[in-house]
């Protein structure tokens, strides 16, 4: 499977499309995606690594395939999960995780901007487990039938597709503003800042 990398694109500057070679890449940033039910993803900033490889064409594109591990903020005790008042939860929940495999399309304007978009596949994993009494009583006091729980512990595999603008800083050094959409059941959109660098 194809993976894609946003920073790859930062590095694309005119001496490279002009003499036109492969090469890698790897990147860190931050992403966020906003507290979505739906998802079970929490409000909140996750972090993103990876690592791409790219070559160049004789019009100027870029292609290759990046892979990304992402991570999100956990999903919070809100109401559209588990109907009782949030003081009264005790939460044992994860953040979903996101291992994501994308072939890329790449076009640099100038020495400096560049777009990217990328498509592909994306497994993700969620576990979230959420307890709530349903009395003011402590858990240990409160019989079985007075406990609520909310608990969700899936991985599969998705589509995702995602766009980048890249600002290339050097010849070794990029910023990549990117968002993502991830489509299935705990489908979600972020919004991500990653740097690059030219290995």
């Amino acid at each position: 499977m194809k993976t894609f990398l946003y920073a790859i694109v930062f590095v694309l500057t005119m001496p490279v499309a002009a003499h036109g070679f492969e090469f890698s890449y790897v990147f860190a940033g931050a992403s966020t995606a906003g507290e979505d039910a739906d998802a079970l993803v929490g409000d909140g900033v996750g972090w993103r690594v990876g690592l791409g490889t790219a070559f160049s064409t004789n019009n100027n594109y870029f292609f290759g395939e990046e892979v990304i591990y992402d991570t999100t903020e956990a999903i919070g005790p809100i109401p559209a999960l588990i109907d009782t008042d949030a003081q009264e939860i005790e939460g044992n929940t994860s953040s979903n995780t996101y291992l994501s495999f994308l072939g890329t399309c790449a076009y640099p304007f100038n020495d400096c901007i560049s777009v990217m978009g990328k498509a592909g596949l994306s497994r993700y994993t969620v576990d979230v487990e959420l307890i709530a009494a349903k009395t003011r009583l402590s858990y240990d006091e409160v019989d079985y039938d007075e406990i609520e729980r909310f608990l969700v512990k899936e991985d599969g595999l998705a589509p995702m597709v995602s766009g980048s603008l890249i600002l290339t800083l050097n010849d070794n050094n990029a910023v990549d503003f990117s968002v993502s959409k991830m489509f299935g059941d705990f489908g979600t959109t972020s919004f991500s800042l990653n740097f690059l660098y030219l290995l």
